[in-house]
């Protein structure tokens, strides 16, 4: 396994981790889409935080990138942004969001 698989897989990995440091309704350790991040979506809104999704049909979906770019923004980062582009939108998203956790929350994706 690649060492961008290996970061891509402990993102993923995190997720569910994440959902239960917020105190949210469990995560499967297999999550797929939108609709299991939602709250934790709800969460970084109701921080002030801007998440944006981008599917571009512009780049080949076996490229390194992928077609699928996440984003968090907002005032609450002060300038401060998170990206990332990936060939899932699932491994975009849980790269931000577990980036943002961190740095505003206190997560620590290596707890049990």
């Amino acid at each position: 396994m690649s060492k961008h698989a290996k970061k891509q897989s402990k993102h993923l990995r995190a997720v569910p981790r994440l959902a239960r440091f917020l105190g949210l309704s469990p995560l499967p350790a297999d999550w797929k889409g939108i609709d299991d991040l939602m709250p934790i979506l709800e969460k970084l809104r109701g921080d002030g935080a801007v998440v944006m999704m981008k599917l571009d049909g512009e780049h080949e979906s076996g490229s390194e990138e992928g077609p699928y770019t996440a984003l968090i923004t907002g005032q609450v980062l002060a300038g401060e942004f998170f990206r990332s582009d990936h060939p899932t939108m699932e491994q975009a998203l849980a790269e931000v969001i577990v980036a943002y956790a961190i740095s505003r929350w206190g997560f620590d994706p290596e707890s049990k």
